[in-house]
């Protein structure tokens, strides 16, 4: 009995060493995954659209930021503009009186038309009391008299705030209307918004274009990446920010330099439905290496990763 119980202890030992061994070699195999290259693609399109008048790129062509891609005709839009642009110097300019108030000369007229009119009720004043005129006639100047004296002081005190404050909002609703257009004008002239490749672009003058609609495909060329998979017994190797080597097969012998800039939280299997126990083994997890941006490089390319440990 002594004997069999040793003779178990020995094989549980060599099946334990036999499975660091085993472990142990797993893990120093080298992390290698194979993926493509690839690049940010840009959808540029107008928020307008409209009629195609002129494209100045070609497909393969190299742009920078801000360059002309395509060019929409604006024969609408510009007499619009050049309206709009009117009614806000109308309304800056009647902003710009309210704001200063009645000139001086009308002030002075104001007065001089109470005076007058004050002037006319003292000299029927003594004729009411002879009886020469009627009460009415004699109201009938109080009435002026009050009127006048009241736009004057009306003229005094300047415009009211509220007249203010209702043409200040007129002319901000002219200006918004305008930049609108102008906005719009914008639109008709459709830029690259980074530096990149013109991957498509399909577009002859005359040709129309809808609103919101792409009008050419731009390839990012510095923001490049290679998606690999890696299965899960081998996710716990791989962390953000490790560094990567990537070769391709037009440079042999030759590694550019890459970073691991994300890992999805989420598995997926292949095949996909699990059939089996040992097919849980066929998990992967999506990883992300990021490639510093060179110009061998291109989208495209089938490329081999190694995670540097």
């Amino acid at each position: 009995m002594r004997r069999r119980g040793l003779i178990v202890l020995l094989g549980l030992a060599a099946v334990a060493a036999a499975g660091a061994a085993l472990r142990a070699r797993g893990g120093a195999r080298p992390l290698v995954f194979s993926g493509a290259i690839e690049a940010r693609t840009i959808e540029v399109g107008s928020l307008v659209g409209g009629r195609v008048v002129a494209v100045r790129v070609d497909e393969g062509e190299r742009v920078a930021e801000g360059d002309t891609l395509v060019v929409f005709e604006t024969d609408l839009l510009d007499p619009q503009i050049a309206e709009q642009a009117a009614r806000v110097a109308r309304a800056r300019a009647t902003l710009a009186r309210v704001e200063r108030g009645p000139r001086s000369e009308e002030v002075e007229r104001a007065r001089i038309e109470y005076e007058a009119a004050e002037t006319d009720r003292r000299r029927l004043e003594p004729l009411l009391a002879q009886g020469s005129i009627g009460q009415r006639e004699y109201d009938a100047a109080l009435v002026r008299v009050a009127t006048r004296k009241e736009s004057l002081e009306e003229l005094r005190r300047g415009s009211r705030a509220e007249e203010i404050d209702e043409t200040r909002a007129a002319l901000a609703g002219e200006e918004a209307r305008l930049a609108l257009l102008g906005r719009q004008r914008d639109e008709a002239v459709v830029r690259a918004p980074a530096p990149g490749v013109v991957e498509a672009l399909d577009l002859r003058p005359g040709d129309l274009v809808a609103a919101g609609a792409p009008v050419a495909s731009l390839l990012e060329p510095d923001q490049l990446w290679v998606r690999v998979y890696v299965p899960e017994p081998r996710l716990g190797l791989v962390r953000v920010g490790q560094a990567a080597a990537i070769s391709v097969d037009t440079f042999p012998g030759r590694e550019f330099s890459g970073r691991v800039v994300e890992i999805r939280n989420e598995g997926e299997y292949t095949p996909r439905n699990i059939q089996t126990l040992e097919q849980r083994a066929d998990q992967v997890f999506g990883v992300k290496i990021g490639v510093d941006p060179v110009p061998e490089l291109k989208p495209g390319m089938a490329a081999l990763v190694r995670l540097i440990p």
